[in-house]
C-alpha cells in the first residue's frame, strides 16, 4: 500500500546533514546529566552534528539559556555527520545517550521505537510550549503516539550555484533546468570550460551518490519510495535507472573526481570553489558562504519530473530529542524550549537549523537584502507558492538512517569505477533486506 498523500499546506518539515568534527567543551561526557555540584545546579549534555559555524550560533545560545537559567549548565560537544552517528550508536548501546542531543527523521523511529528517547508528551504545556508550531511539524516528531522529537524548522532540497565561477568560465546558467537530462549536460560544459584551471573546475561530483535525491526522483516518476509497513517500494529496476542518468557523464570523466572529493573532505568540492553546482538542502547555504567565503551564492528548484513539475517537498530539518536514560529530562524540554521559542535564540541561529518552526523566531531573524537568512526564506517562499512544493515527505521508515549511510559508503565505491551499477544495485538491496529486517 503507497502513502501518497495529499499536497502539503505552508511550511510543512526539514532535514539533514553536515561536515566538520571537534569538540566544544572541556566536558564531553555523555548520558547522565547529573548535578554539577555547585550549590544544586544541574549540568546536561548536549550533542549535535554540524559544522564550526553551526557551533558558534549553539554556544552562543545556550550562553544566553544559561544566563537566563543559572541553576541551568551545558556541556557540548559535535561532529561530522557519520562520527555523529556512530557515537550515538555506541552511548545508546550502553543506556548513555547525551541529555539533549540532534534528530533526524532519518534515526527517530530507530531511537524511539527501541525505547532509547524519552516521551516529552507530558512536557508539552508544561515547559515546551508547541503552540506555535504547524500541526504537521509536531506530527513529524511523534512515534506511535508518543513525541520524541521537536522540530527546528523545515528545509526542502535546492540546487546550489556560483554564479561568479560560471560567469568567469563562460557558463550560462538556465533560469530553469526542466529535466535531469538538462541538468547532466551541464557536466560536460562546465568541465570543459573548467579543464585549464589549476586546481579544474567541474559542474559537481556524481549527485546520483546522494540517497535523498534518488527518493525525489522516484516520486518525480509516481512512485512512493516506501509502503506504510516500513519496506520497500521500488524496485532493483527503478535504481539502476537512476544511477544510469548520469552514466554517460561517468564514462566521459566528466563528473569531479572521487579522490579528490576524498581529499577535500569534510569540505564539499562546492565549499572548495572547484565545482559551479551542488544539490543539497536549502539551510546549507550559511555552511557553504561561510566555508567558500563567496557570498554570492544562489540556489534554485531541482530539475524537473517527466511531467515537467519538480514534486518536492518540505521536511523537518534537525529535531531536538532527550535521551531516556537522563536525569534530568524537565530541564532538557527547558533548553529544547528555548532553542525553538526564543526569540534571542533565532536570531542567533536564523535559518541555519531550517526555516524556524515558530513564527516568533521568524520574525526574529534580520532579512537584510542578499543575506544568507533572506535568500533561504525567499526560496522556501517561492517554492510554496508557485507550487514546486506539492508532496509529503518520505515516510521516515525503521532502519532508513542505516540504509541511506549504506547508499553514501556503497556510491563512494562506485564512484572509483571498480563496480558495475547492477553489482551496486544487488550489493544495496542485499544489505537494505537486513537492515530493514527481511
Amino acid at each position: 500500500m503507497s502513502i501518497r498523500k495529499a499536497a502539503i499546506r505552508g511550511l510543512a518539515i526539514a532535514a539533514v546533514g553536515s561536515l566538520a568534527l571537534t569538540a566544544c567543551s572541556d566536558d564531553s561526557g555523555n548520558g547522565d546529566g547529573g548535578s554539577g555540584g555547585d550549590g544544586g545546579t544541574v549540568t546536561l549534555n548536549m550533542q549535535w552534528w554540524g559544522n564550526d559555524d553551526r557551533a558558534a550560533r549553539y554556544e552562543a545560545a545556550i550562553d544566553a539559556f544559561e544566563a537566563a537559567n543559572p541553576d541551568i549548565k551545558v556541556n557540548t560537544g559535535f561532529a561530522a555527520w557519520p562520527d555523529y552517528w556512530t557515537a550515538r550508536n555506541t552511548e545508546a548501546a550502553g543506556g548513555a545517550l547525551p541529555d539533549v542531543l540532534q534528530m533526524d527523521t532519518s534515526y527517530l523511529r530507530q531511537y524511539a521505537g527501541t525505547g532509547q528517547l524519552a516521551d516529552l508528551t507530558e512536557y508539552v504545556g508544561n515547559g515546551l510550549d508547541l503552540s506555535g508550531f504547524e500541526e504537521s511539524l509536531v506530527e513529524s516528531g511523534k512515534v506511535d503516539g508518543g513525541l520524541y522529537a521537536v522540530a527546528t524548522g523545515t528545509n526542502t532540497l535546492a540546487l546550489f550555484y556560483n554564479p561568479d565561477l560560471l560567469a568567469e568560465l563562460g557558463v550560462e546558467m538556465p533560469e530553469d533546468i526542466g529535466s535531469w537530462d538538462e541538468y547532466t549536460a551541464l557536466y560536460a560544459e562546465i568541465a570543459e570550460a573548467g579543464a585549464d584551471r589549476d586546481p579544474a573546475v567541474y559542474a559537481s561530483a556524481d549527485h546520483t551518490g546522494t540517497f535523498w535525491l534518488f527518493l525525489q526522483w522516484l516520486i518525480q516518476q509516481d512512485i512512493d519510495p516506501f509502503t506504510e509497513d516500513g519496506g520497500l517500494n521500488f524496485t532493483k529496476d527503478d535504481m539502476a535507472a537512476w544511477l544510469e542518468t548520469t552514466a554517460e557523464v561517468r564514462e566521459a570523466g566528466d563528473a569531479f573526481p572521487i579522490e579528490r572529493v576524498v581529499q577535500l573532505e569534510p569540505v564539499t568540492p562546492f565549499s572548495a570553489v572547484e565545482t559551479a553546482t551542488e544539490f543539497h538542502w536549502d539551510n546549507f547555504l550559511a555552511s557553504y558562504v561561510g566555508e567558500s567565503g563567496v557570498e554570492t551564492l544562489e540556489l534554485m528548484p531541482l530539475p524537473s519530473g517527466p511531467d515537467g513539475a519538480k514534486h518536492q517537498f518540505f521536511k523537518p530539518t534537525m529535531q531536538l530529542a532527550v535521551g531516556a536514560n537522563s536525569d534530568h529530562p524537565e530541564e532538557a524540554a527547558k533548553l529544547i524550549d528555548f532553542l525553538v521559542n526564543s526569540p534571542e535564540a533565532g536570531e542567533i541561529f536564523g535559518t541555519n537549523l531550517g526555516v524556524p518552526s515558530t513564527q516568533a523566531q521568524r520574525d526574529a531573524l534580520t532579512l537584510e537584502e542578499g543575506s544568507v537568512d533572506a535568500k533561504v526564506m525567499a526560496y522556501e517562499a517561492m517554492v510554496a507558492e508557485q507550487g514546486h512544493v506539492s508532496e509529503v515527505a518520505p515516510l521516515p521508515i525503521e532502519g532508513f538512517g542505516s540504509i541511506e549511510e549504506e547508499y553514501r559508503t556503497l556510491h563512494q565505491e562506485f564512484a572509483y569505477g571498480e563496480m558495475s551499477v547492477q553489482d551496486f544495485v544487488d550489493r544495496w538491496f542485499a544489505e537494505a533486506e537486513i537492515h530493514l529486517g527481511g
